[in-house]
């Protein structure tokens, strides 16, 4: 027999009874159909048996010492390795309650002694076939899940890839580098997971989405090397809409993310970001933990506008902030495991 398919010519058949010549009769009379047969003259010697192994159908007497059918088949319903095995009461008991508390202890026949050879050869045939149909649609519905779960890891990868490609396509709009986009999905995973977020791994695949709006704001003040002006400031900012209307049309989880990150990683904690100044917990935690890192890769990054800063002049800044641009709760998180996040920035190092 394997795993999700029962051949019947070799069937496992355990036999239940404590009276002797029931059970060797039995056992005769199905070794002659070809079943492999177990006896056992106890409820405890049985559920020791189907301990070893499973068998693929039980016949089970109602009235033995210490453990009746009953019990026996109420333990083995109550178990998820044992609980789909056909369990056929056989049993001197004609009365209907009795019949019908066998079924409701999870029975799916009845036969009455003294029992007809033939019937019992039926009866355990049908029950044996169905099993085998039983385990064989398990098996294809296993196989159709995994095709199903296969093909949506697939859609969730090419998602990552092209949302990654999208990033860098973004950053080298803005003469940026695809390694800034890496860094802020490393450092947001990193900080998401700190915090103990189940949506690390969401927030990891959406934060290289956070400037896509950027492809849309003219190379002009994308280059310029000195300071925006009012006008071109205020052009600036509508990345964050612009980025949020890319997705903002998508029901799929990954997507209404990288819409929610891009439309709010210029929000501020103390309210006085853009565009729509939401203040505190109004902002989503994922485009609260892009903020972060965010900021933290492009003050250590070079722009056209701007030098890299060091290293302690960022962390004044991150320091200076808390609870004005990012939230505390962050940045104490942040200055905590500043290490970690030096690793993934010595990893991802600029090039040229």
């Amino acid at each position: 027999m394997s795993e999700n398919h029962l051949e019947l010519y070799e069937a496992d058949v355990l036999i239940v009874d404590d009276t002797l010549a029931n059970l060797q009769l039995l056992t005769s009379l199905l070794k002659e159909e070809g079943y492999k047969v177990r006896p056992a003259s106890s409820g405890a010697m049985a559920l020791q048996a189907i301990e070893k192994k499973s068998p693929d159908l039980i016949l089970l007497d109602i009235k033995m010492p210490d453990m009746d059918g009953y019990e026996v088949c109420q333990k083995l319903k109550s178990h998820p390795h044992t609980e789909t095995i056909p369990i056929i009461f056989i049993s001197a008991l004609s009365d209907v309650n009795d019949k019908v508390k066998a079924f409701s202890v999870g029975g799916v026949d009845y036969i009455n002694k003294p029992f007809q050879f033939e019937e019992v050869k039926a009866r355990v045939s049908t029950h044996l076939k169905l099993r085998s149909y039983q385990l064989e649609m398990e098996k294809r519905v296993a196989q159709g899940v995994e095709k199903i779960n296969a093909l949506n890891q697939e859609i969730i990868d090419t998602q990552r890839e092209l949302i990654f490609t999208m990033g860098e396509i973004c950053e080298t709009h803005s003469h940026e580098t695809g390694l800034h986009v890496k860094r802020v999905a490393e450092y947001s995973y990193l900080l998401a997971k700190l915090c103990g977020s189940d949506k690390a791994e969401l927030i990891h695949q959406a934060s290289p989405m956070h400037d896509v709006g950027k492809v849309a704001i003219p190379d002009t003040i994308l280059s310029k090397t000195s300071s925006l002006n009012p006008e071109e400031w205020s052009v600036m900012q509508t990345h964050t809409t612009l980025g949020f209307k890319v997705f903002a049309a998508s029901d799929r989880e990954l997507l209404k993310m990288a819409a929610q990150i891009a439309h709010e990683h210029h929000e501020k904690w103390n309210g006085t970001g853009y565009p729509r100044g939401l203040k505190g917990e109004e902002i989503s935690f994922a485009a609260r933990v892009t903020a972060v890192a965010d900021v933290f890769d492009a003050l250590g990054s070079a722009r056209c506008y701007k030098k890299p800063w060091e290293l302690p002049a960022i962390l004044e800044y991150m320091k200076q902030k808390s609870g004005e641009q990012f939230e505390p709760r962050l940045i104490d998180l942040f200055l905590a495991n500043l290490d970690d996040f030096l690793v993934i920035r010595d990893k991802f190092v600029d090039k040229g």
